[in-house]
């Protein structure tokens, strides 16, 4: 629902600072490099590609741009509580799955690495999604 410029929405930010908070951050760039992350991994699950994969940085949720996001007080004030706590959430599980993936790979174990992979990192990925979709929404509302 679009409300006056100058008028507060439910979020208690004008639609004028929406507009520029969705130009300054890129929701779906974040969303993208995720995924980008995700295909990478795939492949070393599958065995189809052959370079060094270091598990450190990726189990660090607050390393990444959206990590910052979260952690800050960027996307806190641009979406409901339960939204925010979702995305918090899903995105520590993403980097903490990650994590386990390349040590199970590490670990020569392939199969419990895949089933991982297909089933609880996609499963937070896709949650991410949905929680930046929501957010993206609310600030194109404006």
């Amino acid at each position: 629902m679009t409300m006056l410029a100058g008028i507060k929405n439910f979020m208690g930010i004008d639609d004028a600072h929406k507009h520029d908070l969705r130009h300054r951050l890129n929701l779906v760039a974040v969303a993208e490099a995720h995924i980008v992350w995700k295909t990478r991994l795939g492949h070393h699950v599958h065995g189809t590609i052959r370079e060094s994969l270091d598990s450190a940085p990726l189990g660090q949720d607050g390393i990444c741009q959206l990590g910052s996001w979260i952690r800050g007080s960027v996307l806190a004030p641009l979406c409901e509580p339960e939204v925010h706590r979702e995305l918090s959430e899903a995105h520590e599980h993403f980097h903490q799955c990650g994590e386990h993936i390349i040590a199970k790979l590490k670990a020569g174990d392939r199969s419990d690495a895949t089933a991982m992979f297909e089933n609880e990192y996609n499963h937070a990925l896709r949650r991410i999604i949905q929680a930046l979709t929501i957010i993206n929404k609310q600030l194109q509302d404006a």
